[in-house]
């Protein structure tokens, strides 16, 4: 227990720290929401004996903790040492491994301080999607839009432990912040902001390195060119040229350090990907294939993939209580997606532009990871980034929804939000 001190004291600074933002520690039922959120991801971390994949982390963390520091950070993009060699075993998890790696060098190698990494990362999230709903002018549904992002089942385990996933849905949730930011109100400094986090959330995942670019190219294009100021003044296409160039900057870089290849061989290494993975058959395996045989055949087979990695499993699949789960989450996301667009089409102008953005981006994350994943065991994990955009989009919609069925929990009084009736 005395190793796990800093764990201890950041449990207790993570029920503190949303009383820092004043948007947020404005509303009781939103600091209670995100309390009681907060209190269901530490009693996860209690109860978490033994997750594979996140004691991977974990002990490749504590494994680099444990070396020289000039010897971890002299070599920042290559720890590929073999298991016999005795060196850590890094590969395109290496970002997320020397962020765990420096914090354990600095307050000890303690798995209990490593999942509360992870629940800070969920408090700091939580606080930027309360942020988003004040943008979006949707402040009666704050309480149920934290509940519903905070308390999905499977989200609250992949949250709860050393795993790059809750760092992903911050970095995510803060690139789409500073994008709206920049719609509202374009300037240099949100656009660098915005490539930091950016930048941050590409490091956590090959595959997110990708997903980086088409981030950057649709925010600065919706923030900075379809701006919802009719007025264009002299200063907004200097703006406009600068954002340009930092794009530019970010794709040119990303060549250089080998993130960025050409669609053909991207889409070859899918396949490739999809093929040896299927090999092993494993009992969630879909099995749908990418041909990229031709340009017809490519976009009917990732039609499929995209389906079968947004929905599956189906109810002819299910054969145990964990397919029953899984089945139920992927109805849950089926309804927030309908309730998302169908919020989108009854909107128009300013609001209609936001959702536009926020449905893109999701959907291009969303066939990101679809393009990549074989099972929808794998899926449920992958869903975890995304998912807080569209809680931001469907869940206003359901609780209206339901208020109309005359739910008595989800109230009975009318708001007035962007959101229309």
């Amino acid at each position: 227990m005395m190793q796990d001190w800093a764990g201890w004291l950041l449990m207790l600074f993570s029920f503190s720290i949303v009383l820092m933002w004043k948007h947020v520690r404005s509303d009781r039922k939103v600091v209670h929401a995100i309390w009681f959120c907060l209190v269901v991801h530490h009693a996860v971390v209690f109860l978490n004996v033994y997750i594979p994949d996140a004691y991977t982390f974990h002990w490749n963390g504590a494994r680099l903790a444990a070396l020289p520091v000039l010897e971890w950070l002299s070599d920042f993009g290559n720890f590929n040492s073999s298991v016999e060699s005795g060196g850590p075993v890094i590969a395109t998890t290496g970002n997320y491994i020397r962020f765990l790696g420096f914090f354990y060098y600095v307050f000890g190698a303690s798995r209990f301080f490593g999942a509360e990494l992870s629940v800070l990362a969920f408090t700091l999230s939580c606080v930027v999607l309360v942020k988003l709903v004040d943008f979006l002018d949707l402040r009666r549904f704050r309480v149920w839009i934290v509940l519903f992002f905070g308390l999905l089942p499977s989200a609250v385990i992949f949250r709860s432990v050393t795993l790059r996933e809750p760092w992903q849905v911050l970095f995510f949730l803060l690139s789409v912040y500073w994008a709206i930011r920049l719609w509202k109100r374009p300037s240099i400094l949100i656009v660098s902001f915005l490539l930091v986090s950016v930048f941050c959330l590409a490091l956590l995942h090959h595959a997110l390195a990708g997903y980086a670019t088409y981030l950057i190219v649709v925010s600065v294009y919706w923030g900075v060119v379809s701006s919802r100021k009719k007025s264009i003044r002299w200063a907004r296409h200097v703006r406009l040229l600068f954002a340009v160039l930092l794009v530019a900057c970010v794709i040119v870089l990303a060549q250089k350090m080998g993130w960025f290849i050409s669609v053909g061989h991207a889409l070859e290494g899918v396949e490739g990907f999809r093929y040896a993975s299927a090999i092993h058959q494993g009992r969630t395996v879909y099995g749908v294939m990418l041909d990229t045989s031709s340009v017809l055949g490519l976009v009917k087979t990732t039609l499929m993939v995209f389906v079968q990695y947004m929905f599956a499993p189906f109810p002819w699949q299910t054969e145990n209580v964990k397919d029953v789960y899984a089945l139920l989450e992927s109805m849950l996301r089926i309804v927030l997606l309908v309730f998302a667009v169908s919020s989108w089409r009854r909107s128009s102008g300013e609001v209609r532009s936001c959702y536009s953005f926020l449905l893109i981006i999701y959907l291009g994350m969303e066939l990101m990871w679809a393009l990549g994943t074989i099972s929808w065991g794998t899926a449920i994990r992958h869903h975890v980034p995304g998912y807080s955009v569209i809680v931001l989009l469907g869940v206003p919609g359901l609780i209206l929804f339901m208020r109309r069925l005359h739910f008595g929990m989800f109230g009975r009084r009318k708001v007035n939000t962007m959101l229309p009736e």
